[in-house]
């Protein structure tokens, strides 16, 4: 079936089409209904795409937008939201080419570090196992000059105010909060008011990584004595032989 015949069925809901439709692998055709549910963003090469590819990415769409619905934000700073209750985070950065993206959500756990990024220079970092460090310690916005530019002539336009967080997954390690995208006077509100949402999300960031890494430290390790003594338990109420006990009792113990 061309894509100049006039009608079409829809190989993911079995709808007739007309043509406005879009071709999938197989010479198959996806109706505009069901490549919105998908939420592709622009580029996404659909033609390349089975029908199972469409099912799954309208399962995982569908999976997100679930989850997002139980997101609960307790504290917002400026793109950035946070559920301190489910201790998860997420990024609301704009998005132009497709405003149908779903954010991603993230545990406070996933966070490895962070730093604050101006015009693409690092003035502040934070994370695992350290403080917040830099000139934002130091008087806020003032403190930029000199101190933390290490001499440097210190621009009067910013045209990047943004926190780099790194997370700890392999495919996709970094994640953005943006503050500032456009050309701005240092000596402005916008410029000021941007730096202290970036100072208090850094803050907050380094409160969770604390909160995280005494959460590790208070998680209880069980030794082999534990682990004999859950099974001596399990004996005891008839859930397990007392073959099984002993079997058990020697690989813990490695005779």
């Amino acid at each position: 079936m061309g894509f100049f015949d006039l009608k079409a069925i829809c190989s993911v809901c079995n709808k007739e089409i007309g043509l406005n439709r879009y071709q999938i692998a197989n010479k198959g055709w996806i109706c505009k209904e069901c490549l919105k549910k998908c939420g592709f963003s622009l580029g996404t090469p659909v033609r390349k795409m089975t029908v199972e590819d469409i099912h799954k990415a309208i399962n995982t769409r569908n999976e997100k937008e679930e989850e997002l619905s139980l997101f609960n934000s307790t504290k917002k700073i400026g793109n950035i939201e946070f559920d301190d209750n489910q201790r998860k985070w997420l990024v609301k950065n704009k998005n132009f080419v497709n405003k149908n993206v779903i954010p991603k959500i993230y545990n406070y756990k996933d966070i490895v570090d962070f730093e604050l990024l101006e015009d693409g220079e690092s003035i502040a970092k934070g994370g695992l196992g350290r403080a917040v460090a830099g000139g934002i310690l130091f008087g806020g916005v003032g403190a930029i000059v000199g101190g933390v530019t290490g001499g440097k002539k210190s621009k009067p336009i910013c045209t990047s105010l943004k926190i780099k967080i790194t997370i700890n997954d392999i495919n996709n390690p970094a994640v953005y909060v943006d503050f500032i995208n456009t050309s701005t006077k240092k000596s402005s509100f916008v410029y000021k008011t941007s730096f202290d949402l970036a100072q208090k999300c850094l803050s907050t960031l380094q409160v969770i990584v604390n909160g995280s890494q005494e959460e590790i430290k208070e998680t209880p390790i069980s030794s082999d004595a534990d682990e004999i003594l859950k099974f001596k338990n399990l004996l005891d109420q008839g859930i397990i032989t007392q073959e099984e006990f002993e079997a058990k009792k020697k690989q813990l113990l490695g005779l």
